[in-house]
């Protein structure tokens, strides 16, 4: 993932609510693990043994932010640990055999969460930040973003 993907995702990690977080972690997910499949075709192990090791922090992530008051949560950290497996799998054999098998399940969820986090209109989690608005206006060679909102309050009063 490069530099300019990531500032996406902090961008839109700024700008979003609860649903939009897990389901902005399966992006980010997708992307380690394309990248992860892009070096193993290229031969480049370490670099694919190194995506895969972003691809199960993710995993852990959302294993941890599991809340257990709610039945599906069961089964979603048995699903978790199952794509845990695989990477690690894919990992410790230096080849995407187990990537595979953990995309479909990864694949199949972040499909969900998806969705979920299009029907969820509550507010963002994070308070006071800007809002960034790209495309509005836009020349031949670059996109050019808007910072929107009122900017007296950001930051601490001394």
């Amino acid at each position: 993932m490069n530099k300019d993907m990531i500032s996406a995702f902090t961008l839109k990690i700024a700008s979003s609510n609860g649903c939009g977080l897990i389901s902005i972690l399966y992006e980010i997910y997708e992307e380690y693990e394309k990248d992860a499949i892009e070096y193993f075709k290229a031969g480049n192990v370490d670099e694919a043994v190194e995506a895969l090791k972003k691809c199960a922090e993710v995993v852990s992530h959302l294993q941890k932010d599991l809340n257990f008051e709610y039945k599906v949560s069961w089964n979603l950290y048995a699903l978790y640990d199952y794509v845990q497996r695989n990477v690690s799998k894919s990992i410790y054999k230096a080849n995407d055999e187990g990537l595979k098998e953990a995309k479909k399940v990864m694949d199949s969820l972040g499909d969900a969460f998806g969705q979920i986090a299009k029907e969820d209109k509550s507010n963002p989690i994070m308070k006071n930040t800007q809002r960034v608005v790209a495309g509005i206006t836009y020349s031949k060679k670059s996109l050019n973003e808007s910072m929107v909102g009122n900017q007296v309050n950001r930051g601490f009063l001394a």
